[in-house]
């Protein structure tokens, strides 16, 4: 098991040339490729117009500025993708998820933001990172804004026994080879045992030595919890399964996945 393929999605948002640069590095930690990516649809805006206040379509996005907008998109990513050989580029006017979702058969892990898309301006706009990891059937590495270098020396798994921490924990074997330290950390309520400690054993037939540890709730989220110890840790990244509840639930309820999604201080790689 390993990584040869790593697509980046690249946007205009501001972030996308570390975000790029960190898929690279990666690439060659792996001798995989690199490949970018970015796709975008023209779009109209509604506005008002005569003295009666008619509705009309006007062109917000024309397929002009679109076109415009992906070219700089490449530039981007060619300029922080540097003078590396294996590098591609993939773009398209359709839909940004649905192109990134079609063309993720030709990678073993997606890069992207953490930004949502609608608080972006450009025309190239970001991905929505909960939805890529819902569609795109890969491993997702969610990178925050500020972030322009990972180096993959303390990890956490946040340990739940889900179908998705499961795949989480054997979508990440060729990251945690990487690094010097893992704990699988588990918050628990009462008298639950998570089974962090087969986690950790099972990591270790891999040849990863790991820890595993359990904190209690205390009344605290557990998106509070794991949040306190990815900073209180200094945790390169976070391995997690993603929406075990189901998003709809997490939307209107709330959960781990959407907190760690927005607050995460860190990289955080999550499969679904």
């Amino acid at each position: 098991m390993t990584v040869a393929s790593i697509m980046v999605s690249v946007d205009l948002a501001g972030d996308a040339g570390a975000r790029t640069s960190i898929a690279a590095h990666l690439a060659d930690a792996f001798d995989a490729r690199t490949i970018g990516i970015a796709a975008q649809m023209p779009d109209h805006v509604t506005a008002q117009v005569g003295p009666m206040g008619a509705a009309a379509f006007l062109p917000g996005l024309t397929e002009q500025t679109v076109l415009v907008g992906l070219a700089r998109a490449q530039d981007l990513f060619r300029a922080a993708a540097g003078s590396r050989s294996r590098v591609s580029w993939r773009s398209a006017v359709e839909p940004g998820l649905a192109y990134l979702a079609s063309q993720a058969r030709a990678a073993d892990l997606i890069v992207v933001g953490q930004r949502n898309a609608s608080e972006a301006t450009g025309c190239i706009k970001p991905l929505d990172p909960a939805s890529v990891v819902l569609a795109a059937g890969r491993p997702v590495l969610v990178v925050p804004s500020g972030i322009d270098y990972l180096e993959v020396r303390r990890v956490m798994v946040a340990w739940k026994d889900t179908r998705e921490a499961r795949r989480a924990v054997s979508d990440a074997l060729p990251i945690l080879r990487l690094a010097r330290r893992v704990d699988v950390v588990s918050v628990t309520g009462g008298d639950q045992t998570s089974g962090a400690a087969d986690v950790a054993a099972y990591l270790s037939t891999h040849g990863i030595e790991a820890t595993s540890s359990e904190h209690p709730s205390e009344g605290t989220g557990d998106a509070d919890t794991l949040l306190y110890l990815a900073s209180e840790q200094a945790y390169d990244l976070i391995v997690m399964g993603a929406y075990g509840h189901g998003r709809l639930r997490e939307m209107v309820l709330g959960g781990v996945t959407q907190d760690i999604l927005r607050h995460a201080p860190t990289c955080s790689l999550l499969s679904h």
